[in-house]
């Protein structure tokens, strides 16, 4: 129909409206233009700042940083982590120097702030041990340890410890009933275990679904038995002072995926197999066995740390009272509640 139309005019009515129309392109062409530049133009959008997490290994422990990352709470809150892996004590020197700004390593760094380095947990993850005690086949209950030998990571450290504590819960004497010695890190142990040098040792859950697939005996899971917190995040008090907007969105983003993790367990079984290398079972199995040992709000007990400072200062053969707030500081986990 517009063809048709067209077709009727005559030559100097097209030249006059192509003329007009040039005319009004003319006039509107900059007006067009300058409202596209302000479109597009508008406030720029700033650039995450880049952060570094700090872990001792992959494992369940840090498993609330790995779901805040894979779900964007971090991106979220402006956020860019690089997450490395180092061990305990080079990641507490990282974090003194400030090569790194936030550290998972519970342990290495409440040790450090006990002995007066001015590092402070703002948050906290597993408030008790995630650790199965697992046995060789042949131990088919508690009584059988009697006279065994149980492997542990290093004198005097957690799972030596943990080691105790399950020991003693069976009503045996450590030393007198049950033979403890150093075997060396998880994956270590679990080979002494099946090469029957050792005849039981206590290991992440995740490492224990596995070894239970493989015929080797769950005698207890440790986080039943005792309040030992196991995992969190630090960071140096300097950065708490300077730049507590920061910590307050890595917090935030923290407890997010802890919260995640303990609200969305399909989904956390998927993505706890992805990362560990495990099957969706095994996934499943950890899952069910540990997550009652991370914390719902992202706080430690002041029973658990008290705990821990107390094992902290037997093995660095301390006498002197350490106060709470020298090791933790809760005040941003509160403020985002």
């Amino acid at each position: 129909m517009i063809l048709a139309k067209m077709s009727g005019w005559n030559s100097c009515e097209v030249v006059k409206m192509n003329l007009g129309r040039q005319i009004q392109l003319l006039v509107h062409v900059p007006t067009m233009a300058f409202a596209l530049l302000f479109l597009l133009s508008g406030d720029p959008v700033p650039a995450a700042e880049r952060v570094t997490i700090a872990t001792p290994s992959r494992g369940l422990f840090e498993f609330p940083v790995v779901v805040a990352m894979r779900k964007g709470f971090y991106k979220d809150e402006g956020i860019d982590v690089d997450k490395i892996q180092m061990q305990p004590a080079i990641g507490v020197k990282a974090l003194m120097s400030g090569d790194v700004d936030y550290l998972l390593a519970w342990g290495s760094a409440l040790r450090a702030a006990v002995t007066g380095v001015p590092i402070k947990a703002v948050l906290g993850f597993a408030g008790r041990p995630l650790h199965v005690l697992i046995a060789r086949p042949e131990i088919k209950s508690p009584r059988d340890l009697k006279g065994k030998v149980i492997g542990v990571d290093s004198v005097a450290g957690t799972v030596d410890y943990l080691s105790r504590v399950a020991v003693r819960h069976f009503g045996f004497e450590p030393e007198r009933d049950v033979k403890i010695i150093v075997t060396g890190e998880s994956p270590t142990r679990l080979a002494a275990l099946r090469a029957g040098a050792i005849d039981a040792t206590p290991i992440d859950v995740a490492f224990a679904v596995k070894a239970e697939d493989e015929g080797f005996k769950r005698l207890v899971y440790l986080g039943d038995l005792i309040e030992l917190p196991l995992s969190g995040i630090a960071v140096m008090e300097q950065k708490l002072q300077t730049q507590r907007d920061q910590i307050r969105r890595v917090v935030r983003a923290g407890v997010r995926g802890l919260r995640f993790m303990k609200q969305n367990r399909n989904e956390t079984v998927q993505m706890l197999s992805d990362y560990l290398r495990i099957t969706p079972s095994q996934s499943a199995r950890a899952y069910d066995a540990s997550i009652n040992s991370f914390t719902d709000d992202g706080i430690i007990s002041d029973k658990g740390v008290l705990l821990d400072v107390q094992l902290t200062k037997e093995r660095l053969k301390l006498t002197k009272d350490i106060p709470l707030s020298q090791l933790v500081d809760w005040s941003l986990v509160r403020e985002i509640k």
